[in-house]
């Protein structure tokens, strides 16, 4: 029994490791022109991308062409 309960809590913390999210830095442009940037946490180079827009355009009430996260 002590077993299996530690074989569960070790596949779960792997399991988790596995789906952790990176931090992405965010910059905005407007016509072609950098405008600052923000910092947002994502699983991908394209999710922050998009996470980034959202919180430009609507958290932060910024005008936003496009973006560029690294």
């Amino acid at each position: 029994m002590k077993r299996l309960v530690l074989s569960l809590v070790a596949l779960a913390t792997i399991s988790s490791v596995a789906n952790a999210s990176l931090k992405y830095e965010c910059s905005r442009y407007v016509n072609s022109s950098y405008q600052g940037y923000t910092t947002v946490v994502a699983n991908n180079k394209s999710e922050a991308e998009q996470k980034a827009y959202v919180k430009f355009k609507e958290q932060l009430g910024k005008r936003v062409d496009y973006v560029k996260c690294k």
